[in-house]
Parts: C-alpha cells; structure tokens; sequence
C-alpha cells in the first residue's frame, strides 16, 4: 500500500505570488502590452492549469515566472525572490531553484526520459566525473 505524506505547513506556502503584473514587447510605436493586470497566487502542492487562445499571453507569463526574462511592470514573487526587474544574475541563481518544462521541449522520441536527461548531462564537464546514471534518475 502506498503511504503519502501531507503536510498542511508546506502546502499553504506561497511559491509565486504575482501581483498587477503587466508586460509588454517592442519600443517605442511598436510597444504592444500582451499582459494586463495579472494577479495570480500558486501555493506548494497546487496543480493549476491555464487555458487560453493562442497569443492569449500563456507562454508569456510562464516565460516570466520561469525566470526565462525579467518582468517589466508589477510585481512577481518565486519563492519570495522579487523577479521584476530582477537582472540576469538573480534570474539565473532562481532558475536553480526551480523546474521548467518548455513548450517546445526538443527532448528526442526515441530516447527514454532518462536517456535524454543523460544526454543532456553528458554535455556538461562537470558531470563528467559523476555517475550520469544515478544523477539523471535522480533529476
């Protein structure tokens, strides 16, 4: 039999908290806003799932709370680092912290999970020395 674990403190947690986050493309005359007012609270533990039409601002938005691009205007918290108008230094240490899946993952089809994770790892000198193996389950 399965046992699962629930802990009431950890999923009451704020992970991202975004707040009258708007955000824009272009300069200028060619400045188009494709965020408007977005408010948005994702506890640990939450399953949330975001519909809309394409060019709706999805992929924008999880680009942002990622911590693929800095936000304009607002604020937008990941695990209480503000990341509006974050440089790319911060960005960077807070992609560490988190897990992204891209739209358009590229992962090989026919590769296992494990087997393009391991490849992926393999690229990277300082795994050289590691068992890729164990690590690339463990991920």
């Amino acid at each position: 039999m399965l046992g699962i674990t629930y802990d009431a403190k950890i999923a009451t947690q704020t992970v991202i908290e975004v707040s009258q986050l708007n955000h824009y493309f272009g300069e200028g005359a060619l400045k188009k806003q494709v965020l408007f007012d977005i408010n948005l609270q994702i506890k640990s533990g939450e399953i949330v799932i975001m519909t809309g039409p394409s060019g709706s601002g999805k992929t924008t938005l999880l680009s942002l709370m990622g911590g693929l691009r800095s936000a304009q205007e607002g604020r937008l918290q990941i695990l209480n680092q503000e990341v509006c108008g974050a440089s790319k230094r911060v960005l960077t240490k807070m992609r560490r912290q988190i897990g992204y899946i891209f739209q358009a993952h590229n992962l090989m089809s026919f590769l296992t999970a494990k087997e393009n994770v391991k490849m992926s790892l393999e690229l990277h000198p300082e795994y050289l020395n590691q068992d890729i193996n164990t690590k690339a389950i463990a991920m």
